[in-house]
């Protein structure tokens, strides 16, 4: 995984795991890679893949089974989904609005191409 310096890394591990998890790599209910098998796969320190955990577990993502590791909430991809949602609708739409702004870009611009990818 290549990191970017626009974003901390452990935001860019969450959305790692996000994608893991929407894309299926990850199973609701089964143990998902432990934070040491993550370190070594994304070439970090242990305190950022820890502290990407963290704000799974604050999401009721994943679940801690002691001695075991880390498991998958069973409704793990519905609270991505919302999460991401969330994050589209207050982040990345308000974000391509200034750029449409910018760039003279109609809304009636943009439906017409959505509408074409239907």
């Amino acid at each position: 995984m290549e990191f970017n310096d626009n974003k901390p890394i452990y935001r860019q591990i969450l959305d790692y795991a996000f994608h893991c998890i929407l894309t299926g790599v990850w199973r609701e209910g089964e143990m998902i890679p432990s934070v040491r098998e993550l370190t070594s796969e994304l070439g970090v320190n242990n305190r950022t893949v820890l502290k990407a955990f963290d704000e799974l577990q604050s999401l009721s993502v994943i679940e801690s089974r002691r001695g075991l590791g880390f498991m998958l909430a069973k409704n793990a991809v519905d609270i991505i989904r919302k999460e991401k949602r969330r994050e589209f609708f207050e982040k990345t739409i308000p974000e391509i609005i200034d750029e449409m702004r910018i760039l003279g870009i109609s809304s009636e611009e943009v439906a017409a191409i959505l509408s074409k990818s239907d």
